[in-house]
């Protein structure tokens, strides 16, 4: 993976922070269906819910199910933490070691191009009387981006890995407790519940391996029955979770 924004984690961190502010303004733009993306992304909520129940079940892993459901793909509620982020990166950049900096601006790059490709499928399926795994697929084939859907998915296993990587980094820990009551107190609430739910997920799964072998395993294999043509791509029994349309 070419990694470059490395060199500089703050120039990396800025970036992100920008592609979420204009994704945020494209989204509160009156011509913006936001009922039509609300509904995808509640329907590929529950699918990510049914495909990973086993690991959700599994104590080791709950924690980093809930964090990457809630915390990078969780729907429309990131505008608070980001402009928190925006507000606070200059004093980041300053007191965080680089490959903190960097974790967050890689966690903000999956969410948005997350958000970027749901938006591309709610246009697609705006006008469906419901969304099942037929309509899904048909779309996600319409919107064709194969190459940033893979890509997507090497996001996830680099994130997982990084953060997997800071939380075995000395003094991180008490470097973020230490940070608690100072955020909150200076309104840094919601990047401060962030940057602790990520780690403790990590912390409490001691390796991450598996669990980023099987996200890895089951997205791609849902991918590549998308792309041959396939209706019912997802191996489990979310084909009963049809959601209806607004009408």
């Amino acid at each position: 993976m070419n990694r470059a924004a490395d060199k500089d984690p703050g120039q990396a961190l800025e970036k992100q922070l920008r592609r979420n502010r204009m994704l945020d303004e494209q989204l509160r733009g009156e011509s913006f269906n936001r009922a039509a993306l609300e509904r995808v992304q509640e329907w590929q909520r529950k699918r990510l819910a049914s495909t990973y129940a086993d690991l959700y079940q599994n104590h080791r892993y709950r924690a980093a199910c809930s964090f990457f459901l809630d915390e990078i793909y969780g729907g429309l509620d990131f505008d608070a933490r980001n402009r928190q982020l925006e507000r606070v990166a200059p004093v980041m950049q300053r007191l965080l070691p680089d490959y903190m900096v960097l974790a967050v601006a890689e966690a903000l790059g999956l969410q948005a191009m997350s958000l970027e490709f749901d938006c591309q499928l709610a246009r697609l399926l705006e006008n469906e009387p419901v969304i099942d795994q037929p309509r899904y697929a048909e779309a996600y084939r319409r919107q064709g981006d194969f190459e940033g859907r893979r890509y997507q998915i090497e996001l996830i296993r680099h994130l997982g890995q990084a953060l997997d990587d800071v939380v075995h980094r000395p003094g991180v820990k008490r470097l973020v407790s230490m940070m608690r009551f100072p955020a909150r107190a200076a309104g840094f609430g919601a990047l401060q519940d962030f940057l602790e739910q990520g780690l403790s997920a990590f912390a409490t799964m001691d390796g991450a391996e598996e669990f980023l072998d099987t996200i890895e395993r089951r997205e791609t294999r849902g991918i590549e029955a998308i792309a041959s043509g396939e209706d019912r791509p997802f191996e489990d029994d979310f084909s009963r979770n049809a959601l209806p349309g607004s009408d």
